[in-house]
């Protein structure tokens, strides 16, 4: 699947044509070349709007992109106004991944031709990788290059974490009249899997001697199932996980012919991979049946993390179960750790009586 952006003539953006391939080759998951090519779709309705040519922007100019994105999508015509204190149309975590978006077109774009800046900052990485170095770049610590400029800077407040209730996963469960479904929500519940890692497994990656789930990375997946970052990983899994499994293959699965163990076996084309597509229906149906409203797949994985800091794994065992890079981003997202769970905490330690 490609994706292509418009201009006003009706053709495509020379510039944000090679930048898309770009991400494609490199191997940049779908997911993101399309979310970075309906960013930069607003990026050349405001060129064209404004008269401007992002290889002459200046960053004055820049910051005006980021005010008008904020408005209501009506409201982005020229001649239109915004009265001061009006709210952001637009939450700040998807002005954040919008302002990834243009600084890494930019980035790109200075590597290929000297005289276009990168505006939102210099290459990351262990050496500069043009000419340009960043407005105020001298007033960084360290090495050229060793971490990323921000001279634009969007105020950003964690939505608070979600976190299903004791016994509402057991709900969802029970609410799946197919085995297939009660399996995929018991895997994501008791491994902490991405959707796409569990759509793309193969039962070969399902290893039930040593009790153990294989995250393998795949690009060829027909279902377009992707591993994050292509980083592979062993999930260790409980006996409950290959119990359903096992439950699935004898009552439903049969003797179908696939290597993929999620697959359509209810409605045509049978025999296919599942998709995200499917998942999204069958979250909706779930919602409705048990009013589970805040039930997504991507709470599992939130409520896998925490169960296994409130029991005391070390972050840093935690970050590699769920496939992180960093523990960081562990211990601030996916932890969802009360004050009494601190106060446990303490008492165990004997630090607090």
């Amino acid at each position: 699947m490609s994706y292509t952006v418009v201009g006003a003539d009706g053709l495509p953006v020379e510039a944000v044509e090679a930048f898309l391939a770009h991400l494609s080759v490199v191997g940049r998951s779908p997911n993101t070349v399309a979310a970075y090519a309906h960013d930069l779709r607003d990026f050349v309705e405001w060129l064209g709007q404004a008269g401007l040519d992002f290889r002459r922007l200046s960053l004055e100019e820049l910051t005006g992109f980021f005010g008008w994105l904020a408005r209501p999508v009506p409201a982005r015509t020229p001649g239109v106004f915004m009265l001061p204190g009006t709210p952001s149309a637009v939450e700040p975590a998807t002005l954040l991944r919008k302002r990834a978006a243009l600084a890494s077109f930019y980035r790109f774009h200075a590597r290929r031709d000297g005289s276009v800046p990168a505006l939102l900052g210099e290459l990351v990485g262990p050496r500069a990788t043009g000419p340009f170095v960043p407005m105020l770049a001298h007033t960084r610590r360290g090495r050229l290059g060793a971490q990323a400029y921000s001279p634009v800077r969007i105020p950003f407040a964690r939505k608070p974490p979600v976190e299903l209730p004791e016994g509402q996963v057991a709900r969802l469960v029970a609410a799946c009249p197919r085995r297939r479904d009660r399996f995929l929500l018991v895997l994501l519940d008791q491994t902490g899997l991405r959707l796409g890692e569990a759509l793309g497994l193969r039962h070969a990656d399902l290893r039930l001697r040593a009790g153990e789930v294989a995250v393998v990375p795949r690009e060829d997946n027909v279902n377009g199932a992707r591993v994050k970052g292509l980083k592979a990983r062993v999930v260790p899994a409980p006996l409950v996980v290959f119990d359903a499994y096992a439950d699935y293959m004898e009552a439903e699965y049969g003797t179908l012919d696939c290597d993929f163990v999620f697959v359509n076996l209810f409605r045509p084309p049978l025999g296919v991979p599942m998709t995200a597509d499917s998942v999204a229906k069958l979250v909706a149906r779930l919602r409705a049946r048990t009013g589970i409203a805040g039930f997504s797949p991507h709470v599992l994985r939130h409520g896998y993390a925490t169960r296994l800091l409130r029991a005391g794994v070390p972050v840093e065992v935690v970050a590699g179960l769920l496939g992180h890079a960093s523990a960081t981003t562990t211990s601030q997202t996916y932890s969802h750790l009360t004050v009494e769970d601190h106060r446990r905490a303490l008492i165990a330690a004997g630090v607090l009586v």
